[in-house]
């Protein structure tokens, strides 16, 4: 049996998304014969790199917009697509509208066809995007979900047939996050002073809620606040934490690679997004051995169990966040004990071992036919 397989990816960052794209990628490569298809465009090349660090061909394709000039890209990729036959079509889309050409090309092709859904960001469908969808939901062999929430929404309010979306969760290697945080980095981010450190990792975007963490710093002063990330709200949030006073204890770390040793670093970890898929910072968070304090939304209530392996506060309320690390802060026992709970949830139910073997069931199904 042929056991090609042609990811794609228009990304455009290296976010949620991608990493949970690279381990699939790392977990497949010694049983299929991986290609990872992506834009010829200076923004995939974090991708294109840490895909090609694994040993995995990478081919660059033409850009297709979303609008009616993806067309021709589509139309080429779709005759490249039939020349070279892999088995399997798989496109990983951070939001619904996402690689719509790269994959209406792959079912023209009649190729098998894989799509994973990430994200569903709020956004205007309007009524040519949603026929578009509509139309090309009925080629599409299987749709992935990260969680139950996208699941239900990409049934609800695009109206993709339901038998074709299948729930596969995101993963984390546990095995990255057992280490112990090195003394330099207490002194990096709590200085002499032995302060709790309450840590996050996100993209400085709009969606992460990062507004709401610094206004919940405000209620608690003996607290240093650590943010791993880049993006776009950077200056504005600096600007933020400068306005509410709180800037001589948050620490805007940029782009980090040391995450794991952060996380060890760490007292609490929060994350307060406004919405989510299946949040991998939380689940790296839990894999850490921390207490979590993060949103009570869709995606993130079914990778945490609150007050069982973290504490869930209303997406948008600083006052509940606040609270809610106080909470953790003020008691160790209960920390402790969701953080090992948290850790077992995932060694239980977020492996890698089981997210590809869900994957691989459904490329089998459909080879099958």
């Amino acid at each position: 049996m042929d056991r090609s397989i042609y990811f794609y990816s228009d990304s455009v960052e290296l976010g949620g998304a991608e990493l949970a794209l690279l381990m699939l990628i790392e977990e497949l490569r010694e049983r299929w014969s991986v290609t990872l298809l992506v834009d010829d465009l200076p923004t995939a090349e974090p991708l294109r790199e840490r895909t090609e660090a694994l040993g995995v061909e990478v081919r660059g394709v033409e850009p297709m917009p979303l609008g009616l000039g993806g067309t021709r890209g589509a139309a080429r990729l779709s005759r490249r697509l039939r020349r070279e036959r892999p088995a399997l079509f798989h496109a990983h889309l951070s939001w619904p509208l996402a690689a719509k050409w790269a994959t209406a090309a792959a079912v023209l092709a009649r190729l098998p066809t894989v799509a994973t859904v990430h994200l569903i960001p709020e956004f205007r469908l309007d009524r040519s995007s949603y026929l578009q969808l509509r139309a090309l939901a009925r080629g599409v062999d299987r749709y992935i979900a990260v969680s139950q929430a996208l699941a239900d929404e990409l049934a609800g309010r695009f109206h993709w047939p339901r038998e074709k979306i299948e729930v596969v969760y995101n993963a984390v290697q546990t095995e990255r996050f057992g280490c112990v945080a090195p003394e330099r980095l207490h002194a990096e981010l709590a200085g002499s002073e032995r302060r709790p450190i309450v840590f996050t990792c996100a993209r400085l975007d709009a969606q992460k809620g990062l507004e709401i963490l610094l206004r919940a710093a405000t209620a608690l002063p003996e607290a240093v606040f650590a943010i791993a990330g880049d993006g776009p709200l950077g200056p504005s949030l600096e600007r933020l934490a400068e306005e509410l006073g709180v800037a001589d204890r948050v620490r805007f770390l940029g782009f980090r690679r040391d995450v794991p040793q952060l996380m060890a670093a760490a007292d609490v970890f929060a994350l307060p997004s406004l919405f989510e898929g299946s949040p991998l910072a939380v689940l790296e968070a839990m894999a850490a051995g921390r207490a979590v304090v993060s949103s009570a939304i869709g995606g993130t209530n079914e990778v945490v169990v609150d007050e069982e392996s973290g504490l869930l506060v209303p997406p948008g309320d600083a006052e509940a966040l606040a609270a809610a690390l106080r909470r953790l802060l003020g008691d160790r026992p209960l920390r402790e004990s969701l953080a090992e709970n948290a850790r077992s949830r995932v060694e239980e139910r977020f492996t890698p071992a089981a997210m590809v073997h869900r994957v691989e069931q459904i490329y089998e199904q459909l080879l099958a036919r």
